[in-house]
């Protein structure tokens, strides 16, 4: 299922990375709003987490964030159907 079409919707944003300013992500959602991404301990330890996000910035990809938080989604644009 797509977040989209989960109740969930609503609290999930779209955003490009525009720059890195180690732990912070900073993004531009589609409506031009700079925002700035958290990231978990995890993720700030993680190697191949920063070289996918330099790909995923050069790539102009859009992420998924939660609105709330300000974190990426870590199942990306999918919806586990346990939560649906």
């Amino acid at each position: 299922m797509l977040i989209d079409d989960s109740e969930y919707g609503e609290t999930v944003g779209t955003c490009q990375i525009k720059s890195i300013r180690f732990p912070k992500i900073i993004g531009q959602t589609e409506s031009g709003e700079i925002i700035t991404i958290n990231t978990t301990k995890k993720q700030q330890t993680d190697l191949v987490f920063w070289e996918s996000i330099l790909d995923i910035m050069n790539a102009d990809l859009w992420l998924p964030y939660n609105k709330d938080t300000y974190f990426l989604l870590q199942q990306d644009w999918i919806m586990d159907t346990f939560f649906a």
